[in-house]
């Protein structure tokens, strides 16, 4: 077992989940888009869909599902 001087802290690298958005497709299909931190401490951002699949953020409306090219909004 590994001890830490007191001074350390662990580094917490499980992804932590920022924010949930609601979004649909053209057809009116409804996914909800997650916001990850990856990493603690960089300003980094990663996005999937609440089954796990891959989302590129495109702009402050669009995101693009990575799997199926599918465009989905947040913004009516």
């Amino acid at each position: 077992m590994r001890r830490n001087h007191p001074d350390q802290t662990e580094l917490q690298l499980e992804p932590r989940e920022l924010y949930r958005e609601q979004c649909e497709d053209a057809e009116g299909n409804r996914y909800t888009v997650i916001a990850w931190r990856p990493f603690p401490g960089l300003d980094l951002v990663e996005f999937t869909l609440d089954d796990g699949s891959p989302v590129k953020f495109v702009d402050d409306c669009l995101f693009q599902v990575a799997e199926t090219g599918t465009f989905i909004t947040r913004c009516p």
